[in-house]
């Protein structure tokens, strides 16, 4: 891990703890305060990812609670069904813009480099927030209930300064944040991305675990078992685990 990606992390984070909105409020004024002036402004400072943190939290407790069974509303449902939204932080591009251009520009030009340091700083900063969502805190006693919380969180950029239209779209835009607006023909099916994955060996039975993917199966290219050496990733097969969460890179 190099200084850079690890100051990108760390000023990530800061900025989602710290960035505030002030946002003025005028308030209706009675017969007694008329003859006195600018009583009726109020000025409110707002951290809206603190209060996405706190949403986060709360999701994820109701959907836990479904589970469980302890719960049936039709709130609870609407929660549940939300599920991206239960590990996701929605970051306007702006917000992080005036903010820390540096880190904005760093961001933009480098993102696929970033991007597992960026959901590493958000998973620190939803946790230590709310510790209560740490699986590492259940300490074994809650039965399943650490199999079913979230154990990878994500972060949604949005309102970039420019947008491109698909046909201006050339190879220097490969690997940076780019927004791109145009018109959507045809869907196909949700498929599963495999971000983080185990491998075993088949010859000594190890496992290599958090094996972070590169757009395509990246299996590891050495066995670390010394007695084994074993250089062919053929001969790496993927760990599938039921109900497992894949961990975080960097």
């Amino acid at each position: 891990i190099s200084q850079r990606q690890t100051r990108v992390r760390v000023r990530f984070q800061e900025f989602l703890q710290n960035f505030y909105e002030t946002v003025t409020t005028y308030v209706t004024q009675t017969a007694e305060d008329d003859a006195q002036d600018g009583n009726n402004i109020q000025q409110q400072l707002l951290y809206p990812y603190i209060d996405q943190a706190a949403e986060i939290s709360q999701r994820q407790t109701r959907a836990q609670s479904h589970r469980t069974g302890f719960e049936s509303s039709h709130a609870d449902m609407d929660d549940f069904d939300l599920f991206p939204f239960n590990s996701t932080i929605c970051v306007n591009f702006r917000h992080l813009l005036s903010y820390d251009p540096d880190l904005a520009d760093a961001i933009e030009s480098e993102y696929v480099r970033f991007e597992p340091y960026l959901r590493r700083a958000t998973k620190e900063f939803i946790l230590s927030n709310h510790p209560e969502l740490d699986p590492s805190n259940d300490g074994g006693g809650g039965g399943g209930h650490s199999r079913n919380q979230v154990r990878t969180y994500f972060v949604a950029l949005y309102n970039a300064p420019t947008v491109l239209p698909v046909r201006a779209l050339r190879t220097g835009t490969i690997g940076r944040f780019t927004s791109v607006s145009g018109t959507v023909t045809r869907t196909s099916d949700v498929r599963p991305e495999l971000l983080v994955g185990s491998f075993r060996c088949r010859k000594c039975g190890l496992l290599a675990p958090d094996i972070l993917q590169q757009y395509h199966l990246t299996r590891p290219a050495l066995c670390r078992n010394p007695r084994c050496q074993n250089r062919n990733p053929s001969e790496f097969h993927l760990e599938i685990r039921a109900g497992g969460g894949g961990g975080d890179s960097g």
